[in-house]
């Protein structure tokens, strides 16, 4: 089968390999659909943040590719409830089973990761070996080409805005809102809370994307002065939340000032940048700094369930094919996308 594999940093490259062997609970699906994530910017790179694979205890080589849609191709002896011809998205973010956080449920926080696309193989291929039907949720309402940003961007910002905890009266503010993680957020946090939503970017057409999604307001994030817009939407009180999905220097150095009192900052990003915030300002003011990461099952089945009513609806702006993936995922790196692209195989 084709894939497109990374064996050193830098690029990814198309690799004839052999179609996975299934055998007990294990399925074999057939990739209709792979959503391209800036997690894969990061792994291409070598360094997520600052931190090296190795230390994330990511080996090449490796096939990426962790939003994956597509029909079920063979199952195992062992699987119930899943057969051959189903349409189904794969919940990638898999862990060992044995340790504390998998036990309670939260796999994506597992100590020792088993991630599709990240530590084992994924779906930029013809075919990806699931390990366990339980990792599998059937699509009934969507085409597989929308649903597939679900199993990361969707999952990843439903669990962000649930901890940012809004409630109707209050203001979010998305930073990165045109990108493919922050128009979900957008959708999430209106459909789920009703708050008055303020997106930020830094290109007209992300700008665009944001108001697409349904955005209150967006802010140009390259006006040198977004705070104090921040603070005239919102009447002098500033934002009750923020959901970053940069992180970067520049997006830490600014968006923490523009947070009202009791406010809740969630850092989801992965570009590295430093927090420095005055530790007497965060007492005097209650301020909240939370990390967020990926989502649980639970959180894949809010979001899925949220997708299928209709309430939310991924972005897919381009399709392409799967040997462009280097193309793709220069496209995020060089900030060339809005919304999601998807590959199809």
């Amino acid at each position: 089968m084709r894939a497109m594999r990374l064996a050193q940093i830098g690029r990814v490259e198309p690799k004839e390999v052999k179609v996975p062997k299934v055998k007990n609970c294990e399925v074999l699906v057939k990739t209709q659909a792979v959503g391209v994530c800036h997690s894969d910017v990061h792994v291409r790179s070598g360094y997520v943040g600052n931190i090296s694979l190795k230390d994330l205890g990511i080996m090449l080589p490796v096939t990426l590719g962790h939003e994956i849609a597509g029909i079920i191709e063979e199952v195992g002896d062992e699987v119930q409830g899943f057969n051959k011809g189903d349409a189904v998205l794969v919940y990638p973010w898999i862990g060992d089973g044995t340790c504390y956080y998998c036990k309670t449920g939260e796999e994506n926080m597992c100590d020792h990761p088993k991630q599709l696309g990240i530590h084992t193989n994924g779906g930029f291929a013809e075919y990806v070996k699931v390990p366990h039907y339980k990792y599998l949720f059937r699509i009934r309402n969507l085409s597989l080409v929308e649903a597939a940003p679900l199993a990361c961007a969707g999952i990843t910002t439903y669990r962000a805005v649930r901890k940012a905890n809004l409630r109707p009266s209050e203001v979010v503010t998305i930073i990165g809102a045109g990108g493919g993680l922050g128009v979900m957020a957008i959708q999430i946090a209106k459909a789920t809370s009703g708050a008055t939503v303020i997106g930020v970017d830094i290109r007209e057409e992300a700008l665009e994307a944001a108001k697409r999604a349904g955005a209150d307001h967006v802010i140009d994030g390259r006006s040198g002065n977004a705070t104090d817009e921040i603070r005239k939407l919102t009447d002098g009180k500033g934002t009750d939340a923020v959901i970053d999905f940069t992180n970067s220097e520049r997006t830490l150095s600014v968006y923490p000032f523009a947070l009202a009192k009791h406010g809740r900052y969630i850092m989801v990003g992965l570009h590295g940048g430093e927090l420095k915030y005055p530790s007497p300002l965060a007492v005097f003011q209650e301020i909240q700094f939370l990390g967020s990461w990926l989502g649980s099952q639970a959180d894949f089945i809010g979001i899925m369930d949220m997708a299928e009513k209709g309430k939310v609806k991924p972005m897919v702006t381009k399709t392409m094919r799967l040997e462009e993936a280097n193309d793709a995922i220069d496209n995020l790196e060089h900030r060339r996308a809005v919304g999601r692209q998807v590959l199809v195989p």
